[in-house]
């Protein structure tokens, strides 16, 4: 069968059938319960004797008139996400057959009602062919996009401010909202009081454990009792930037964030080492040789654009169109 038609058979199939489908099959796979009293089965299975591979043109699906070989099948099921196969290498394929038939049905009584000739269909269609062409393209070129040991290593060498870490340790009191009575923790002015204490109590020198026992409260105060390695980027921007800029021993100040108050403690500065980095460093280069891939692509076709159609949205200080209702809000470019 043409492989297109099987990829857009597998797309309906994940869409309509595959979420009853992975449920399903745990309840028609589950063990049968034991009759009462009757005694456990103790026999074991006798062991499969080997078997020659299947050829891949066997027929093993019939719709209608319409065969589906065993590579058919096969490629139905390796273009599926990673979850499903596994649910159907663990637990068998046969509900995964009955679904699929029942996809190919409709799709024959689509065919037999001229469903597929509108002009609706074919446009989908056509959307949709360029879409799998536009992602076979993409594929191609991460392919290509490939990496050297040598260019991982310059790379580890040539930024090394990029692998700094530091062993940080998090300090956090919750606060309700200011106009909360009720509802998990402290009030904002209790909350700022006992953050402002523990950090008075840590910039101190005082041992941490003594810190949690005197300020403990399950729920409210979440003290770290082990600093924990922090890299660049693995931080929200504006902690990262505190933090970094922290020497070994230094207090953050009081970071007022959501319904929290944090501050952080800095105990040792380090550089990652290259075996903990350097899967890391081999992806940040295969996806900038892809971007400048598409870049390039770019560059060699001409794209036309018409001004009035891609017009950017209008801005607040532009203003609603007269007819646009007052309490209609601007669209924000």
């Amino acid at each position: 069968m043409d492989h297109t038609a099987l990829r857009r058979h597998s797309r309906l199939l994940t869409a309509l059938f595959l979420p009853v489908l992975l449920a399903g099959i745990a309840r028609a796979q589950a063990p049968a319960t034991p009759a009462a009293g009757g005694p456990a089965a103790t026999t074991k299975p006798a062991a499969p004797s080997a078997q020659p591979p299947e050829s891949p043109d066997k027929v093993v699906l019939k719709v209608g008139e319409e065969k589906y070989t065993k590579a058919d099948l096969d490629f139905l099921i390796d273009n599926m996400n990673p979850q499903a196969q596994r649910t159907l290498a663990t637990q068998g394929r046969k509900p995964l057959g009955d679904q699929f038939a029942v996809v190919v049905e409709l799709s024959q009584q689509a065919r037999s009602h001229h469903l597929d000739q509108t002009p609706a269909f074919e446009h989908k269609l056509a959307v949709q062919k360029q879409q799998l062409e536009a992602q076979a393209a993409y594929d191609e070129m991460v392919q290509q996009a490939k990496v050297s040991p040598e260019e991982v290593r310059d790379y580890y060498s040539a930024h090394p401010s990029e692998f700094d870490q530091v062993m940080v340790r998090q300090f956090v009191v919750r606060k309700r909202a200011a106009n909360a009575t009720s509802g998990p923790g402290l009030s904002p002015e209790e909350a700022k009081s006992r953050a402002e204490a523990i950090r008075k109590a840590v910039v101190a020198g005082t041992d941490v454990k003594k810190v949690m026992e005197d300020f403990k409260a399950p729920g409210d105060v979440i003290i770290e009792p082990e600093p924990r390695a922090v890299r660049r980027g693995g931080m929200r921007p504006e902690m990262e930037k505190v933090v970094f800029a922290l020497k070994d021993g230094e207090v953050s100040e009081i970071m007022d964030v959501a319904q929290a108050l944090a501050f952080f403690q800095v105990t040792g500065h380090s550089t990652a080492e290259f075996k903990d980095v350097s899967t890391q460093i081999e992806q940040t280069l295969q996806k900038q040789k892809v971007e400048a891939a598409v870049t390039d692509l770019k560059k060699k076709t001409t794209v036309w654009m018409d001004d009035q159609y891609f017009a950017a949205p209008l801005t607040a200080s532009a203003g609603a169109p007269p007819s646009a209702p007052a309490s209609e809000n601007p669209v924000k470019p």
